[in-house]
């Protein structure tokens, strides 16, 4: 081998392994963050926000409480999973949500939500709430913390925000009736009022001629 092709040859294999390194080279690791201590140890009753959003799990429900998580900075980036722990009367219970959009559990961006069941009894007592204990969470971005933004408690009075419900309601519906109805009436009383009169004046002029 003449010295022009020992240079070929290994400029060919200084490139082959420049590129296996390249392709062999891990995927950098997602960031862990975890949640704010201060929004752990409560029920979804018990939090100071409370706040019914469609597009953030719905609400509120008769049994089931909504927990919606979010992110703090964006460079956190977003969800890409969240690992929940809640204390139960029945011991504790590990949650998770994916990015893989279940029905009761999902992530957007840099929001996830879950609803879970409030411990309702057949009658709607609630006698074993969720307390939320901890929270970790994978992030495309930096780590840190995070926050339990706000829940819709189970059989709360909190209206529902955005557009789950489209048109009228029955109750509206109802009103809207009654309130036609009435008007009907008062339309009616002041035409025959109107009609007495306006048959009565001819008859007077007739007797004084």
């Amino acid at each position: 081998m003449d010295i022009r092709s020992s240079t070929r040859f290994g400029g060919a294999a200084a490139v082959a392994a420049i590129l296996s390194l390249g392709f062999s080279a891990p995927a950098a690791a997602a960031a862990t963050a975890t949640i704010d201590p201060a929004d752990t140890g409560t029920t979804a009753a018990a939090f100071a926000t409370q706040k019914c959003v469609a597009a953030l799990g719905g609400g509120p429900f008769a049994g089931d409480d909504v927990w919606v998580f979010a992110l703090r900075t964006p460079g956190q980036g977003s969800f890409t999973s969240l690992t929940l722990t809640f204390a139960t009367e029945g011991g504790p219970v590990t949650q998770t949500i994916t990015t893989s959009a279940a029905g009761d559990r999902a992530i957007a961006g840099d929001k996830a939500w879950i609803r879970t069941s409030a411990g309702a009894t057949a009658t709607g007592e609630l006698v074993n709430p969720h307390n939320l204990t901890a929270a970790t969470a994978q992030v495309t971005g930096t780590g840190g913390t995070f926050d339990l933004a706000q829940t819709c408690p189970a059989g709360g009075s909190l209206p529902l925000t955005g557009s789950s419900r489209s048109g009228p309601t029955a109750d509206a519906v109802a009103t809207l009736g009654g309130v036609l109805v009435l008007s009907g009436l008062a339309l009616l009383i002041a035409q025959r009022r109107h009609r007495v009169p306006a048959a009565a004046g001819p008859v007077g002029r007739h007797r004084r001629s």
